[in-house]
């Protein structure tokens, strides 16, 4: 038996479902309810004339009664216009059933007044109505779980359990094909993110003339590239030097790409390359003049009522966002649809298409004229394109393909906030200690703080556990007894050379804020003083700084607790004890830390089973991981993995890649917004190989022939060896993968010392 559907998660189904998985709902939840049978009016579908606002049904049983499911905000003009196109059909309808996902206020009122108008008697079933009634037998509840229940996946926790299901991250082929590649990039193999900055860099490149003087530096193009794509700075920026360089070889594919002036250290195109772009770029404005010229051909032809020059322009601009609306929400797909020529519906457009109506202020009867104007130029763009336009898509498809590559797709970024958000994280010592010893760094290269708090806001569960808290707290009276026994002696005297051979990393921190001339105000008055910012000084080596501390911590990174009886609770104190053993000469003999590991890898195994992580499924893979940089331990416990089917360890670097260095999905709408309908577009397309925009097209096609089960599977097993891959590389993080280290930002600022 299906359980109980909470009506809080049906209204936020509601609110989000777009047109056509809401039109799916309704006629297999009202059939079922009120034993109508559903039968589309396929004249009515050959016609084109219900093609923008979905199907229209006719009931079997009873003649001359008609339904109509929406998610339309305008109710009373949905309605108005289905009786005047089932009119002009031929029809003579005196009863309609119209479904909507919004709430009508007053339904009863509108109800009288539009069946006095229309002489039509109408029923208005809304969202309250379903609500109300989704729950009445197993038909309803089914329906829901089947069409709308992935619109709270997000939710997790709201009303009943669910039902295991494709969630809209497995329905689409975006998450699958992009983790696909990520795995092919694992030890290194850039080969496709590479070529793809190649794009970006000949593009921003354009313009540059060794004669007139106009040259770029590698920060210039950046700065080019940035600026119009804001969002794609995380990948580009590692990259893009090496890339400028690799491209001004000869051994470059083709050729030299780039020329490279070394005496300058700058960059420009070739002068037949310059050539060429100058003639491409003419034919690109070109392009985009002629398929706005196109568009309004298609409106003077269809001669629609109330169609003027300014409906005609209005049209053709909510086309135009339609078109980006659709690569934004189903860029993949969508990009695969333009490719294969398919000639079957492409329902998302009409979805797309409501939205821009809806964004350009556009309702009620202007809304309608307008909405059928570029419902018409999307239709004949699609499936009966002429040139200009067939070309336009083309290149737009290769754009967002390019986009996609580096991480700016909206659903990627979802989905890898989305599984933050499911995450419980044993938060390893090591990288709470890397934390506190970011304390004097500028805001954005605190990366180990960051990527805590970014987990913590994003709903991750980060757990700060008791044999945790011991080796920070254990950590600083280390790091306080060096000071004393070594250092107070000598820090007035401090130099960049003995603070950098410090062997703990917090001491050095404060060593490097004593000789960091930036610091001003900020630069630490003593080591006493420093500790101080974390717990009393004078209390550190007595049994109350294990309390401040972990309330400092809990405090500061939104840390849960749990006590080293916690852990064990859930495992097996001899398999403890037994690991112990064999991680002893990992820990140079202390046993102390060899079973703090021990303890936390198996706690991590237990927690999964006692949470039914284990036979339960997620496309999110496991949620319960030890966060850690931690690596020496792996191959002593490879017997533990294998006999669990599961790695343990998460590497920070996984989640700096995904959180910290990936673009807000409103940073990444925003990028879509100002690169598809823009000339921007068009030139970038230009720019990247066909080969690289086939490679992602086929990807797209081998992922949508895998059944859906199938392919959530594979998003899982994915998904968990990214996590715990510390083969994989990141070189956004850096040029070895790494995170910015405390020492290289001291050899900075030591070397900016020197220099002045």
């Amino acid at each position: 038996m299906i359980k109980r559907i909470h009506g809080d998660v049906v209204r936020i189904a509601l609110d989000k479902a777009e047109g056509f998985p809401f039109e799916h709902f309704a006629v297999a939840f009202y059939s079922a309810l009120v034993g109508a049978n559903f039968v589309p009016l396929g004249g009515i579908k050959d016609g084109g004339a219900d093609a923008r606002d979905g199907s229209i049904y006719a009931d079997s049983g009873r003649s001359e009664t008609y339904y109509q499911a929406s998610v339309e905000i305008d109710t009373e003009g949905k309605i108005r216009r289905t009786v005047e196109r089932l009119r002009e059909f031929g029809r003579d309808p005196r009863t309609l059933f119209y479904l909507t996902s919004q709430t009508v206020k007053y339904s009863d009122r509108v109800e009288r007044e539009l069946s006095d108008e229309l002489d039509v008697t109408v029923v208005i079933r809304d969202g309250d109505y379903i609500v109300a009634h989704v729950n009445d037998d197993q038909a309803g509840r089914a329906a829901f779980n089947e069409h709308l229940r992935h619109y709270t996946d997000f939710l997790r926790s709201v009303g009943s359990s669910r039902l295991i299901g494709a969630s809209k991250h497995v329905k689409n082929p975006a998450v699958f094909v992009f983790l696909s590649q990520e795995l092919e990039r694992r030890s290194g193999n850039d080969k496709l993110v590479n070529s793809v900055v190649d794009a970006l860099a000949l593009w921003a490149l354009e313009g540059t003339d060794p004669d007139a003087g106009i040259l770029y530096t590698s920060s210039t193009v950046l700065d080019k590239i940035n600026g119009q794509l804001p969002s794609v700075q995380a990948l580009v920026t590692p990259r893009l030097r090496q890339r400028l360089e690799a491209m001004s070889s000869k051994s470059y594919r083709g050729g030299r790409a780039v020329n490279w002036h070394q005496k300058d250290n700058s960059f420009c195109l070739p002068y037949e390359t310059r050539l060429r772009i100058e003639e491409e770029n003419t034919a690109d404005e070109t392009l985009r003049l002629d398929v706005l010229a196109s568009f309004s051909d298609r409106l003077r032809e269809a001669q629609l009522s109330g169609m003027g020059d300014v409906r005609r322009r209005q049209a053709g601009d909510v086309a135009l966002r339609t078109l980006q609306l659709a690569f934004e929400r189903n860029g993949l797909e969508f990009s695969s649809f333009l490719r294969e020529g398919d000639s079957g519906d492409y329902s998302t457009i009409t979805d797309c298409l409501a939205v821009a109506l809806r964004e350009f202020g556009l309702g009620g009867k202007a809304g309608s004229v307008v909405g059928d104007g570029a419902f018409l130029v999307l239709r004949g763009v699609l499936y009966g394109s002429r040139d200009s336009e067939r070309l336009y898509l083309q290149r737009l498809s290769r754009t967002y393909a390019l986009l996609f590559t580096l991480n700016t797709e909206p659903r990627l970024i979802d989905f890898f906030q989305e599984m933050t958000g499911e995450f419980r994280l044993y938060v390893g010592s090591d990288q709470i200690v890397r934390a506190l010893s970011e304390h004097y760094l500028n805001e954005p290269d605190r990366m180990s703080r960051n990527t805590l708090l970014m987990a913590a806001q994003l709903g991750a569960k980060l757990i700060l556990a008791e044999p945790v808290l011991e080796e920070v707290v254990h950590h600083l009276r280390a790091c306080d007894f060096e000071y004393r026994n070594h250092l107070a002696e000598v820090d007035q005297y401090m130099n960049f050379d003995i603070a950098r051979n410090v062997p703990h990393i917090v001491l050095r921190t404060y060593l490097y804020a004593r000789i960091n001339p930036d610091l001003g105000a900020r630069k630490p008055k003593s080591w006493p003083a420093f500790v101080n910012q974390f717990c009393r000084y004078d209390d550190l080596h007595r049994a109350s700084a294990f309390d401040d501390i972990r309330q400092y911590l809990q405090l500061k990174f939104s840390l849960s607790f749990e006590s080293s009886d916690d852990l064990e609770s859930v495992v097996d104190l001899g398999d403890v004890d037994a690991l112990a053993d064999k991680l002893t000469h990992v820990k140079r003999g202390d046993l102390r830390l060899a079973r703090n590991d021990a303890l936390l890898a198996l706690a991590v195994y237990g927690h999964r089973k006692n949470r039914r992580e284990t036979s339960n499924f997620s496309e999110f893979g496991y949620a319960t991981w030890w966060l850690t940089s931690e690596s020496a331990i792996l191959k002593h416990t490879r017997e533990i993995v294998a006999a669990n089917r599961a790695r343990y360890v998460m590497r920070p670097d996984f989640l700096l890649n995904f959180l910290t260095l990936s673009p807000s999905g409103a940073a990444a709408r925003e990028t879509f917004k100002s690169v598809f309908p823009s000339l921007l577009g068009i030139r970038l397309a230009r720019r990247m190989q066909s080969e690289t925009f086939n490679k992602i097209m086929d990807a797209v096609v081998e992922a949508e022939e895998l059944d859906e089960a199938r392919r959530a599977v594979e998003i899982s097993r994915i998904s968990d060896r990214l996590k715990s891959d510390f083969t994989r590389q990141y070189t956004a993080l850096g040029n070895n993968g790494s995170v910015n280290t405390l020492d290289a930002v001291a050899e900075e600022t030591e070397f900016k010392r020197q220099q002045s």
